[in-house]
């Protein structure tokens, strides 16, 4: 392995110590340094070989996250993470290890914060615009209308 090699395996473990990154990231952060893409490659696959890069432990983690933390929605997420190359059978195991119940509640609470505050002619216009705030953050349709069939519970008309 030539210096530079090392010097960016050294720099990449580094980057990997510090938060979980996928394939496609550290790629990026290797090609900033100018190294070859043979050298990128190899240091990718030393990096694999010694557990600093797992896409699905990555992957799983982001979509951790991307529910809990961002609010993000599954179709938002799987856009994301195939932006991010990871591979189509790891992104789906990822956002299918998503807590039903969880999910539900960032989805119940995005709902009722989005439709206090929407304005709307009439009450169809005011679910619309609610829906499509949602619907934007990813959330599936049919899912934020069985929530939004509840606008009659005293959580939405507050």
């Amino acid at each position: 392995m030539k210096e530079e090699e090392k010097e960016g395996l050294q720099k990449a473990r580094a980057y990997c110590s510090a938060a979980e990154h996928c394939r496609s990231e550290v790629r990026a952060m290797l090609e900033r340094r100018d190294l070859s893409p043979h050298s990128i490659e190899e240091i990718i696959g030393h990096l694999e070989k010694e557990g600093y890069i797992d896409e699905s432990r990555y992957s799983r983690a982001f979509v951790h996250d991307k529910v809990l933390l961002t609010k993000w929605g599954r179709i938002k997420i799987m856009q994301a993470l195939r932006f991010k190359g990871i591979p189509q059978e790891i992104a789906e195991e990822a956002v299918s290890s998503v807590d039903p119940d969880e999910y539900m509640a960032v989805l119940r609470e995005l709902l009722v914060s989005r439709y206090k505050s929407v304005k709307g002619a009439d009450e169809y216009e005011r679910k619309m615009k609610t829906i499509k705030s949602i619907a934007g953050r990813g959330f599936e349709i049919p899912l934020i209308r069985e929530v939004l069939d509840f606008t009659e519970s005293p959580d939405f008309t507050d």
